[in-house]
């Protein structure tokens, strides 16, 4: 097979890894020979996802943990080097969806969207750079933030705001770290064939506006040129390739993947 990036020696940690476009990056990292940490707080789905994942690749590790506490962070960073000795890129995965307008989005609700995609994120990330710095790894970040991050959209106000901070934390701690040779990026990707699209969004959205699923399903797509989701290996794809040594000369960017969607 032809790869996109050699992550061979490479141990790589994602967050929210035990379905969906964390599992499929995890899946990816190990296809190209590297060690992966996937981290998630529903232990039996992290459990599963390690054993599928442990199948076919023996250097798989899960720990359970949040990432919006600071001494969950950092004992899965101990956990990841006692396994394996490194840590050589983080993708900051973990995320939730919150479907509901502002009238009704309590503080909790925000706190919680924040809590998960710019805290989160912000905690693994410094981490990962105390500990890239100290041992003077040249390393990778990779922020999962949405397309919504950057056009936003009515019913996600909460959601599209936390994934907005992500794109501030992705340029601001690129130039910071620039001089270590870490690099961080963000991807985001549009409607993608996730549990968190149909499950938590389309189901949702259905439910809250009595309509139904199917015709909403048909709307979304037609609003996106190649009329199609995406894929979580071809998000975890571009992924990998930020990873690599390839992408060395790639930082501070927001890389959207969307089929189209956000085409002006």
């Amino acid at each position: 097979m032809e790869t996109v990036g050699s992550m061979s020696a490479k141990v790589g940690i994602v967050t929210g890894g035990s379905r969906g476009l964390g599992l499929a990056v995890a899946r990816a990292f190990l296809r190209e020979g590297g060690s992966v940490v996937i981290t998630g707080r529903d232990a039996a789905a992290l459990e599963h996802a390690r054993a599928t994942l442990a199948e076919q690749h023996e250097p798989v590790l899960a720990v359970v943990g949040d990432v919006s506490s600071e001494a969950s962070v950092a004992e899965t960073f101990e956990k990841a080097i006692d396994r394996f000795g490194r840590v050589d890129s983080v993708v900051n995965n973990a995320g939730v969806a919150l479907v509901q307008p502002v009238h009704e989005t309590s503080l909790a609700d925000w706190d919680r969207m924040l809590a998960v995609h710019a805290t989160g994120s912000f905690l693994v990330s410094r981490e990962a750079v105390r500990r890239m710095v100290a041992a003077r790894i040249r390393g990778r970040i990779v922020n999962i933030s949405s397309i919504l991050g950057s056009t936003g959209a009515a019913l996600a106000c909460a959601y599209s705001a936390a994934k907005a901070a992500l794109l501030g934390l992705t340029r601001a701690l690129a130039k910071e770290v620039a001089t270590h040779g870490i690099t961080v990026n963000a991807v985001l990707p549009g409607a993608m064939d996730t549990r968190l699209f149909h499950r938590d969004t389309i189901d949702v959205l259905a439910s809250r506006l009595k309509a139904d699923r199917e015709t909403l399903l048909k709307h979304t797509l037609a609003a996106i040129p190649m009329k199609r989701l995406l894929d979580p290996g071809e998000v975890a794809d571009l992924v990998l390739y930020l990873c690599s040594d390839r992408a060395g000369g790639i930082t501070g960017q927001s890389l959207p993947i969307t089929c189209g969607f956000d085409i002006h």
